[in-house]
C-alpha cells in the first residue's frame, strides 16, 4: 500500500494501491501549483477532506476544476466546504481573521460526497474524530491511521491541538481517547511526523481517558 507525504502547510498524503490513488487534504489556497508539481502525472481518483480548515481545502476547488474528481468530506463540515457556514475567524483578528479563514474557494454541492463513520473510500475506512471541527474524520486501513489535526505532533509527541484552533477542545481529548482504542499502529497527522498507538495510549493515560 502506497502512502506518500505531500509536504505542504499542513501534510497532505497520496495514498492508495489497485482501487486508485486517494489524495487526503489539499493544502492552502495559494500552493495549488505546488499541489500540482507534487502530483506530477498522477491524477487522484478522490479526494478527502479531512476538516474545513483553509489549510486542508485550499486546493480542492482547483482539483475538482481540473479533474473532476469526486471530493469527500462529513456532513457537519460540508457547509464550511460549501460555504453555506462562515469559519470561525482565525487569527481571532476582526475582519483579517474572517478574511483568512474564509479566504479558500467554496466547493458547489454537488461536487461533495458526504461521509460519516464506518464509510468506505477507495478501501479506507472512516472514522470520525471531531472536536477540532465537528466533522473531522480520519482513515484508517491496515493498522495506518490518518488522522488530519485530530493531534499535533512535535519532539515530545503527540498532543491536542491548542484551544484557539479547536471548535471543542474537551471533544478533542475525548478523541484521543477514541484514538487509542483503535487497532492502528502508526499514526499520520497534518501537523508534525508520524508518531505510534504507544505514544497516543501514553498521552490519554495522561489526559485520565
Amino acid at each position: 500500500m502506497q502512502t506518500q507525504l505531500l509536504p505542504m502547510t499542513a501534510n497532505t498524503y497520496l495514498v492508495g494501491e489497485v482501487e486508485g490513488l486517494l489524495l487526503v487534504d489539499s493544502g492552502m489556497p495559494h500552493e495549488n501549483r505546488k499541489l500540482l508539481r507534487y502530483l506530477g502525472d498522477k491524477k487522484p481518483a478522490a479526494l478527502l477532506l479531512t476538516h474545513h480548515h483553509l489549510d486542508h481545502v485550499g486546493g480542492a476547488r482547483m482539483l475538482w476544476e481540473r479533474f473532476g474528481l469526486p471530493i469527500y468530506a462529513h456532513p457537519l463540515d460540508i457547509p464550511y466546504i460549501c460555504g453555506d457556514k462562515r469559519r470561525p475567524p482565525f487569527p481571532p483578528i476582526p475582519w483579517l481573521g474572517d478574511y483568512i479563514a474564509n479566504s479558500p474557494r467554496p466547493l458547489p454541492k454537488e461536487a461533495l460526497i458526504p461521509v460519516e463513520e464506518g464509510a468506505f473510500v477507495l478501501g479506507w475506512r472512516v472514522v470520525h474524530l471531531p472536536g477540532h471541527t465537528p466533522g473531522q474524520v480520519g482513515l484508517l486501513r491496515q493498522g495506518t491511521l490518518l488522522a488530519g489535526d485530530a493531534l499535533r505532533v512535535g519532539p515530545r509527541g503527540p498532543w491536542v491541538p491548542p484551544a484557539i484552533v479547536n471548535h471543542d477542545t474537551q471533544e478533542a481529548r475525548r478523541t484521543v481517547g477514541k484514538i487509542a482504542r483503535l487497532e492502528a499502529n502508526t499514526i499520520l497527522v497534518g501537523h508534525g511526523p508520524p508518531t505510534t498507538i504507544e505514544a497516543v495510549r501514553a498521552l490519554a493515560a495522561r489526559l485520565g481517558l
